[in-house]
């Protein structure tokens, strides 16, 4: 089938929690506990029962080339480097192409659904979210009109690199 005729796909999130500085003494404040929902990627079909076909908007992350020369720009004498990390970032962007829906961990139901006697519920996937074989795509064209609508511009043959002339600031997004 193809999307004109109404094709969904199902898929399932689930929890992740995972330790992070585990090699810290126990009681450091840097020893954390990391949890996040991701969708099941590699289990996705059909309303039909079909193996999904996702559109294959592959991300196309910063090269290692495009990292080093935005060092080499920092290191020039007047300049500063600075790294930051987008929270949530696949979620501030909306997920396109064929609509998705998703089964939740019977542990995330809300107490409704359980009233209701529900078994198998699914709910559509609004945003882009982790694990989603096209969120990156849909994260990186997201990131990139805000980007430009702030005064930044592509640079020409590298992906997710992009100057702004005003504050002559070299930007790498990864």
């Amino acid at each position: 089938m193809t999307k004109d005729k109404g094709d969904v796909y199902i898929g399932r999130c689930f929890d992740l929690c995972v330790g992070k500085g585990h090699a810290l003494p126990v009681g450091h404040e840097d020893r954390t506990y990391k949890g996040r929902v991701v969708f099941g990627g590699n289990d996705v079909w059909t309303q039909d029962r079909d193996i999904a076909v996702f559109q294959e908007l592959a991300s196309q992350p910063a090269t290692l080339e495009a990292s080093c020369a935005a060092d080499a720009y920092g290191c020039v004498e007047g300049h500063t480097i600075e790294q930051a990390d987008a929270e949530q970032a696949y979620t501030q962007s909306v997920l396109g192409g064929t609509p998705t829906w998703v089964r939740l961990p019977k542990e995330q139901w809300p107490q409704a659904w359980l009233d209701a006697g529900y078994t198998d519920p699914v709910c559509p996937l609004i945003l882009a979210l982790y694990g989603h074989p096209d969120s990156g795509g849909y994260w990186e064209r997201h990131c990139a009109e805000h980007l430009l609508a702030i005064g930044f511009a592509t640079v020409p043959e590298w992906q997710s690199v992009f100057w702004h002339p005003d504050h002559q600031c070299l930007l790498v997004v990864y």
